[in-house]
């Protein structure tokens, strides 16, 4: 699982969260876009949350600007956090998505 590329990492987080009731957006070309803003931007008004996730591949750094948004994010008290592989294979994703706190 750790080898799965960003966009496939992003493509299985998406089919999950539009199947359990989540919408959300992702700036497909973020050349013009603030830089640093997180990947995907995750509402579900059922459960009355907002998400704010960077994903990243098993070896992928978070940039300083990425950093600061997350930081900024949840200074703000947002939900805001980075995504990787190993949280896909340990079920912290779907834990997170069905709004169940697992322990990091």
């Amino acid at each position: 699982m750790d080898a799965l590329t960003e966009k496939q990492l992003q493509g299985t987080i998406t089919d999950m969260a539009t199947m359990l009731g989540w919408r959300w957006y992702h700036t497909h070309d973020s050349r013009r876009s603030a830089p640093g803003f997180p990947d995907l931007v995750m509402i579900h008004t059922g459960q009355g949350r907002t998400i704010w996730r960077e994903l990243k591949t098993a070896k992928g750094r978070v940039s300083p600007a990425q950093r600061d948004w997350l930081a900024d994010l949840v200074a703000a008290g947002e939900d805001a956090a980075v995504w990787r592989p190993a949280d896909l294979a340990s079920g912290r994703i779907l834990a997170e998505l069905r709004g169940v706190a697992l322990p990091r």
